[in-house]
This record gives structure tokens, sequence and C-alpha cells, in this order.
């Protein structure tokens, strides 16, 4: 066996380089199930291990190695071709020739289209009837996207013909597809109806292509066998379906997983549990149905019959095993109890100021994990939301004094709120005075006293202009709004319920809209 130069590992370390450059650029993504090629030389390894590919196993692998050395491996996320006039067919037959399909068209990953007997043969089960359904590995997603799935025709034997455009058969399309992560890990997927009638070996053809300026498109070959003796299958029992201490009450879900050997998710089913089926024999038998019915080719639950057929037994419940045919697989069972609704919390600020009558507007806003969809509401001002965020737009009294006004915002998300009071300092109107309680004031003084000017008409000391006889507003001056416990006299004006008022003589008391002293203007 040869080991690798010095010559070989630059070789490979530039091959690595040239590869993550062009990740950091592109896409990508390949077939994982039924495995593309090289895919399937990926995982048989060896490509490392020498210069002449003594380590390889695979006899079409190795050969390919031989052709195209590591590009195949180092860039099997990238068997992509841009072509801008992607929806020609010519125009993708002329970039991706024949002989080059199964390698992207790229002459650089040729090995990857030689005719061998040795590709490694996903096998087709007839038991399916036809049905098959692609995994495909999406490293990077890519939407708006759409695919095109071929199937070699009769005439073509991969073990001595190079693919070309004229051997394949359209037999499936797809738009936009949508993600499955499996294992944490971001797949694409999609059922197919192959002929019943196929025996022999043949090629599965898939080319996805991007909707994009670059027109950049994957193209992978995928070997398969129809027909063949599958052999028969082992059954291995990986434990109790349902143990003692396995309890479940209506709201909660049992979810039941099977992973693969490479611990890639197989089975991924949920189960809700309801009043009606809580009782643990009455779900465990619900759950081993539709296992048995829609995965039977990978688990099965039950008991082993003497003809190796896995039979669900509700009588005697914890008799039933998790059978599975791979012998590296696991199982989970767990039961998931409901996730509790948490109640938005709101935020905004806590007290603001503003002037007498004067308008302001602020912001709250409210975080819920649980639900997208919030209502607000206010006991005051104008409130409009938008999604977690709400503006409250208020316009103050009009005071002479300072004051507090308390606005209460809620938020709720259907079943649980919260909600917080935002206190407005409403300042009073400052106007000006020059009337002081303590002084003594003469028949003909005039003071100043809340905006309005006022003549004393004889002695006194602490009597509020306004609000007593001795003092009389001078004409020309807004009195303001009429109030009942004040004095008018001759010539001054009021408003009243938005009209103003004269007064024609003396008066305190008596309602503008009533007559009397009063005329209105």
């Amino acid at each position: 066996m040869l080991r690798l130069s010095s010559t070989r590992l630059s070789v490979i370390a530039g091959s690595l380089l040239t590869a993550l450059m062009s990740t950091s650029a592109v896409g990508h993504g390949y077939m994982d199930f039924p495995a593309a090629r090289q895919e399937i030389c990926d995982r048989d390894s060896g490509h490392w291990d020498s210069d002449d590919g003594s380590t390889i196993p695979n006899l079409a692998c190795r050969a390919s190695f031989l052709t195209s050395s590591w590009t195949p491996l180092v860039q099997k996320h990238e068997f992509a071709k841009l072509i801008t006039d992607y929806d020609s067919q010519s125009a993708v037959e002329l970039a991706v020739p024949d002989g080059l399909l199964c390698s992207g068209g790229d002459p650089a990953k040729k090995g990857m289209s030689l005719p061998s007997p040795d590709w490694q043969k996903t096998a087709i089960d007839p038991a399916a009837n036809g049905k098959l359904r692609l995994t495909y590995r999406a490293s990077t997603p890519h939407n708006p996207s759409y695919w095109k799935i071929y199937l070699s025709n009769q005439n073509f034997d991969p073990a001595v013909d190079e693919l070309g455009w004229s051997d394949v058969e359209l037999i499936a399309e797809f738009g936009n597809l949508p993600l499955t992560e499996i294992n944490g890990k971001k797949y694409y997927q999609m059922d197919v109806t192959l002929p019943t009638d196929r025996v022999g070996d043949a090629v599965l053809f898939s080319r996805w292509q991007r909707n994009d300026a670059a027109g950049e498109g994957f193209y992978n070959c995928s070997d398969i066998s129809f027909g063949g003796v599958l052999p028969p299958t082992e059954w291995i029992s990986l434990g109790s379906v349902v143990k003692s201490s396995t309890v479940a009450e209506p709201g909660d879900t049992v979810w039941f997983r099977v992973f693969n050997g490479q611990g890639s998710e197989q089975i991924f089913e949920k189960l809700p549990i309801t009043s009606s089926n809580d009782d643990e024999s009455v779900w465990a038998s619900e759950l081993a149905e539709k296992v048995n019915a829609e995965f039977s080719d990978i688990a099965r639950l039950g008991i082993k019959q003497p003809d190796d057929t896995v039979i669900w037994d509700s009588t005697d419940l914890f008799s039933n095993l998790v059978y599975v045919n791979d012998k590296a697989a696991t199982f989970q069972l767990e039961v998931k109890k409901p996730a509790l609704n948490a109640p938005p919390v709101l935020s905004g600020p806590s007290s603001l100021e503003v002037q007498s009558g004067k308008s302001l507007t602020f912001t709250v806003s409210a975080t819920d994990p649980d639900s997208p969809s919030l209502t607000f509401s206010s006991d005051k001002g104008t409130l409009t939301a938008s999604g977690n965020t709400a503006n409250v737009s208020f316009t103050a009294p009009v005071t002479d004094s300072d004051i507090s006004v308390g606005i209460r915002v809620t938020v709720s998300d259907g079943e649980l709120s919260d909600s917080m009071v935002v206190n407005v300092n409403v300042s009073g109107e400052i106007t000006d005075s020059t009337w002081d309680k303590d002084t003594t004031y003469m028949a003909g003084d005039t003071v100043v006293h809340k905006g309005v000017t006022y003549k004393a008409q004889w002695w006194n000391q602490g009597q509020e202009p306004g609000a007593t006889e001795v003092w009389v507003a001078q004409g020309g001056d807004k009195i303001g709004e009429w109030s009942a416990s004040k004095a008018y006299t001759t010539g001054e004006t009021v408003t009243y319920q938005g009209s103003s008022y004269e007064a024609k003589w003396w008066t305190r008391g008596d309602v503008p809209s009533a007559g009397g002293p009063w005329k209105r203007q």
C-alpha cells in the first residue's frame, strides 16, 4: 500500500482550500437517499490513506479517485453548474453534456460519471409499489427553486454506459419544497413513484435548480436496483415500548423516535393524549398501529411471532417490544408535558411631564414567548398598536394647579394579561399675579391676578380678586370660564358651554344661559 506523499498532501490541501473558497460563495446539497455516488464514496472512505487508491474498498470509487482525485469528495455538496438561461433545456444540456451528468457538468469530477458494475446500489423494495421518498441534504437551502427527477431507461446499463440526456426520462417535478430538520440537519424530502415493472439496475438523476440570476443548479446520480431478491429482514429488539413508569395524561404528547446507526432520525411520531386515550393500553395501541402501518420497513412494535412477524398484543402491554432492522439503531419514547402559557410582560415609562392643556405620546412594548398575537388597551387617551408595541396619545386637562393623571395600559394574549400605570404629571397654567393676600389695598388700587386686571372698590386685605365683590375686573381683560362663586360687574365677559356672555349689571351665581343679568354675545 502506498502512503501519502508530501506532494499529494499539498494537492489535498489545495483541493480543500478550493472547496472552502467555493463554499463561501454558493449553496450546496446532495442526494442523501438514495445516496448519490459522491456520498457513497465518502461513506466508504479510504480516499485519504493512499496515493494510488488501494485503500478505497469500492472499485467504482477507486476508479473515480484515479481519474478525479479528491475533488468529488471535497466538493460533494457542489456538483453544480451556473446556467443563466436555466429554463431552456437545450442550454442545460449544452452546459451539462452527455457523459458528465453524474459530475454536474464538471470535467474535474469526471470520475463520478465513469460506468462500473461496482457502483453501490440502493435496493428498491417491490412491496412499496413503486413509492420512494427522496431525501436531499440541504447544506445551504435555497428558495425559490425547483426540482426535476429523472430515471434512466431500460436500455441503459450503468455497468458499461456513461449517462446521457437521451438515457433518462423525467418522472417527477417539484416547485419550492419545505425544509425538514432531521437530527439537527436540514433536508428536502419528496415522494416519487417508480415504475413497478422495471428490473435490473438503473440511475436516478436529480436536478435542483435555483431561480436566481446566476442560474445555479445541482446535479446528482444515485444508483438503484429494481426487483432483486431483498435479504430477509432480521428484526432486532431494542426493549419494551412502554415501561411501568411511563405515565401520560390528557394534554400530554407522546414522542416516539427511531435513529439509525449514524444518528439520523428515521421515525418521529407525535401522539396527542386526550381523555379518550389516556389509558396506556389505548394510546400505546394507537402508536403501534401508526408505526406498524407507516414505517414497517424500519421498525415494528409488538411481539415477535414464530414466523418472524411482529404483532401488537394489547392484552400483554409490557411484553410488546420495539423491533428494528438496523443493529446500530436506537429509539426514544418520551412523554412531553404541555408548555405552560406565560403571561405577557409590559414595559414603558413610569411617569411623564406635560403642561396644562398640552398633548403627549408615549410608547409601551410587551414580550410574550408563547403568543405572537397581543392586544393592547388603555383607559385614557387614544391607543394605536402594531405588533408588540403600542403608542398612547393623551391631551392633558386645562388646570391652574399641578395635578397627576394615571393612565392604565393593559396587554393581553387572550388568556393572561399584564398592566401598568403611567403617571402623567400635569403642570398648572402659569399666570402673572401681583396680588398679595397680606397687602392692604385702598379704593382705586389695581392688581393682576390669574391674568386678569382688577380694581379695588374699597379698602381690603386678604380678599382674593375674582372671588369677592371688593374687586372689579377691568374691561378688555379676558375673564375666562364662568364661575358660580365669582362676582361679575357691568361689562365683564365670560364663556359658558362654548358661548360668550356679557354682564349687564352686577351678578354672582346667575347662570349665563338663563338670561337675566347676562347677554349672549
